[in-house]
């Protein structure tokens, strides 16, 4: 008796599992859109797949560096070219990025029509910058003392809408000097999460490198900026985001930029 209790047990058991395992989706290969369209650039994008959890899953017959891939702007549709590794420029020289268009992807993946949509923001109005250059002592292997540093610099603009803005600090010295030679090396780089307001203050210690510095602000689309919030500040974590991207991943939005600059000197 107890043999056959333990016996249905089982048979319960293996069904239960059966049961659970087949309410689980079945992976489905998607391509994965990385697009961030920029005024005066050429059109470019880069299609990847999802990866799947499972090593027995199935792809499709997809080439992700033979695809038809298409934008659509005002009433005209070019094709991108494929240049592999999954990135597509466009070659027809009339399809440069405009302000304020409205610009529409089309393909077709695993036998399903995958598209997308963006309008590109304007240029941001009114960019000023408190001060265009400062003054930083260098860190070496003998300081024994911290420098102090100077107040920040004020970048502000109009933002009459509430929208999304990004900015964007980034050394253009050939062979930039380091502000601290205590510490390898670090990207030349950095940026703010993207904030609904008119102002941003850089702090001095923000920066890693003497020299040319430029201060890109970038107006964004909402959806860009939603990749901060749900991929923990971080626009490089495509696949499990929130996408406007129909039967796909990732993400196809447009930038607007204005850009000044400023000059860390060296005591």
């Amino acid at each position: 008796m107890k043999i056959k209790f333990m016996i249905c047990l089982i048979l319960l058991a293996a069904f239960a599992a059966c049961k659970k395992e087949s309410t689980n989706p079945e992976f489905e290969d998607k391509p994965v859109i990385a697009a961030y369209l920029t005024v005066g650039d050429t059109a470019r994008l880069n299609i990847s797949r999802l990866t799947p959890f499972a090593s027995n899953s199935q792809f499709s017959s997809d080439n992700i560096n033979a695809l038809q891939v298409f934008i659509n702007t005002n009433n005209t549709s070019y094709q991108l070219q494929s240049r592999g590794n999954g990135n597509y420029v466009a070659s027809n020289p009339f399809l440069k990025i405009d302000s304020s268009s409205t610009y529409n992807l089309s393909l077709v993946f695993n036998g399903k029509n995958v598209t997308a949509s963006t309008t590109i923001p304007t240029k941001p109005k009114g960019y000023t910058q408190s001060a265009t250059s400062f003054s930083m002592t260098q860190i070496t292997a003998t300081t024994t003392t911290f420098p102090t540093f100077p107040g920040p610099i004020k970048l502000t603009w109009i933002n009459s809408d509430n929208s999304y803005y990004l900015v964007v600090v980034e050394n253009i010295e050939v062979s930039p000097e380091a502000i601290n030679l205590k510490t390898d090396l670090p990207t030349r780089i950095f940026k703010n999460t993207p904030l609904q307001t008119n102002t941003y203050d850089i702090r001095a210690n923000q920066f890693h490198y003497f020299g040319n510095h430029r201060l890109i602000l970038y107006h964004i689309n909402a959806d860009y900026a939603a990749l901060y919030t749900n991929n923990n500040n971080s626009s490089n974590n495509l696949t499990n985001s929130q996408t406007s991207v129909n039967n796909g991943a990732g993400i196809f939005t447009g930038l607007n930029a204005d850009t000044l600059y400023v000059k860390v000197l060296k005591y």
